[in-house]
Order: C-alpha cells, then structure tokens, then sequence
C-alpha cells in the first residue's frame, strides 16, 4: 500500500526544514579566530579570554592591547592582545605534552592567590562578577602563562650548556654584583687628580677620604655621607660600575669620568651571587629570546583569520592589518571588522 500524499507531506516539510536549518547554520558559523598546529581558537574562547584579559589590565590599571590608528577601537585592540597570547599558549600547551612538561595546581593557586592579593580580592570578584568571567577562566589564563615560562625554560635549557650561561653570567656581572663604595666627584680631571693624590698618599685613611668628599664633592649628598654608595653595579654608569668593579676592598681608583664629572672611588666592599644562585635567573633571561626564537620555527603552523590582524612572530603578537596594506585582500567578514570589534 503506497502512503497517501497527506502522509508524506510532513516528512518532505521535515526535511526541507532540516536542509535550511542546516544551511543557515552553515551561512551564520564564524570560522576560527585562529589555527595552531591544526587546532582552532573559536572566537568564543577569543572572546572570553579577552574578558579576562581585560578586566587583568583593568585591575593593573593598564590598556588591554594598545590601539594602532584612529580608526583602530580598544575591543579591537584587546583582541589582537588577546590571540596573539593564546597562539602562544597554545604552542607551549603542546611543547609541553609532547615533552611532558607540567604545572601543578599548587603553583597556580601560588600564583593565582599573589595576583588576587596583589589587586584585592573584593575588586577582583566584584570585577569578575559584574564581566561574567569566573575565576576558573582567571587561572586558566594563570596555568597557561606558568605552562609557556616552563616551556620557554625548557627551550633555553636544550639550547645553552652552562659553559654558555656561565660567559653570560661574567658578560653582565654587574647585575648579580652590589657595590658598597664611598666617592668623591668633582667637576675637571686636574682636581680629581690632586685629590686621588692626596687620599692615596701614606697614611691617608677612610675617614680622611670621608671628610674629604663632605668637603669638595659636588654630589648633594656627599655632605651627609661621605660619598658613600650602595648599589646594584648594573644601575650605575658604566664607566663607573667598569671601574669599581676592578677594585678590591680598601682599593681606590684613579679618577674615572662619567656625564657627571670626574670621580675618585673608595671601594669598601662588594657582595657577589654566586653563579649557582644567579643560574636560574641567567636562564630565565635567556629564555625569552630562546622562546621567540622557537616560535619563529613554528609560524607555518599558524593561521590567523585576516579580520584579527595576523602574527608577528618578530613582537610574537597579533598586529592589524590595514587597509592600505597590499597583503589585506580578503575583505573582512561581518562581525569581525579589522580595527573595529570583532565580537562572535
């Protein structure tokens, strides 16, 4: 028995309603902000990220993302900031599983409970509450920036053997060096040579020097101390931390120039960490450019939708594509306007 034409006329309508159901979804789904190593960023997670991305920079009273252009908006600069970090993360999220790197929960509460210390926890929940962010998506965003150090760490570690770190750790010694010195600064070099003369002369001691400097220094506070210094080498002048570093205690250099006269140092003492204290440190520093350098490698592995911007992997961030640049052929989709808000 053939269905009578009133029977199947549900079933034609039902499936011509699922052909345009189906057909409108497909006109209306956005494509991915971005693809990583075959793995897409929606800009749905754009999305959230950048909430709590903006609120962070909110609460640190900074701009989410810097604006390039009049025509550029801040939404859409908090974006670009937004993808240029998750392309990072995730880069590093698969660094790490495929080496088997790891950040513990205890670590990112640690970090998580300085940063809501740092800004307030009333603020930030009340900011929380009011952006419908949670404070899981804040330590989400937390673990990914404590997974992408480790990696970065990582990298650098399979790059330079501590021979390397070792040549950098004497290369900037002034940094891991704190020098205690008392000085003496006068405007020509003929008076800063009378003057090591005479405080290098037998039976000069430190108090003549002292008295000395409280009597022909030009540094305003040599008055109340004497000269005396107590500093990181790096944050001094070159010429002067180069020279004060060649002494030992109880040694006073001959007069060393600077943009602020001429100077006679008196080194009293200097406190320097160990290299197996500074090793972290060292390697720490030298990650960063390990890190960008690997990224460059991985830039085939990167899509970014044009409407965002694309990916710098000199900045390693999400610059705006304008209108005049000859690269911006595709026009933007609806929605996602380069330099206007990109909201899914």
């Amino acid at each position: 028995m053939h269905p009578s034409r009133r029977s199947v006329l549900p079933i034609i309508l039902s499936a011509a309603l699922a052909l345009v159901l189906a057909a409108c979804s497909e006109a209306t789904a956005r494509p991915p902000a971005a693809t990583v190593v075959g793995s897409p960023i929606s800009t749905d997670d754009l999305s959230r990220t950048a909430g709590v991305f903006n609120i962070v920079a909110g609460l640190q009273q900074q701009p989410c993302g810097q604006t390039d252009g009049t025509s550029d908006t801040q939404e859409a600069a908090c974006n670009r900031f937004s993808l240029g970090a998750m392309i990072l993360f995730r880069l590093s999220d698969r660094y790490a599983a495929d080496h088997g790197l790891t950040v513990d929960d205890a670590k990112v509460t640690k970090a998580f409970n300085a940063f809501q210390k740092n800004v307030g926890g009333d603020t930030l929940h009340s900011q929380l509450a009011a952006n419908g962010v949670s404070e899981d998506d804040v330590r989400e965003l937390v673990r990914a920036s404590l997974v992408q150090q480790e990696v970065a760490k990582a990298i650098a570690f399979e790059q330079f053997t501590d021979a390397q770190l070792q040549q950098q750790y004497q290369q900037s010694i002034g940094d891991y060096t704190t020098l205690h010195v008392d000085h003496i600064l006068v405007d020509s070099k003929q008076k800063a040579e009378q003057i090591y003369q005479q405080v290098t002369a037998p039976g000069s001691t430190l108090q003549d020097f002292q008295a000395l400097a409280k009597q022909e220094s030009t540094d305003p506070s040599a008055k109340q101390n004497g000269g005396e210094l107590t500093l990181p080498a790096s944050q001094l002048g070159s010429e002067f931390s180069d020279a004060a570093l060649k002494l030992k205690p109880g040694e006073i250099s001959k007069p060393v120039h600077t943009q602020y006269g001429w100077h006679v140092i008196y080194m009293l003492d200097k406190q320097v960490t160990p290299f197996d204290q500074a090793r972290d440190k060292i390697l720490g520093q030298a990650s960063t450019k390990a890190f960008q350098d690997w990224v460059q490698t991985q830039v085939g592995q990167i899509q970014v939708d044009p409407s965002f911007g694309r990916f710098d992997p000199a900045t390693l961030q999400v610059e705006r594509i304008s209108s005049t640049d000859p690269s911006a052929t595709q026009a933007p989709p609806s929605g996602a306007v380069n330099g206007a808000p990109a909201t899914p």
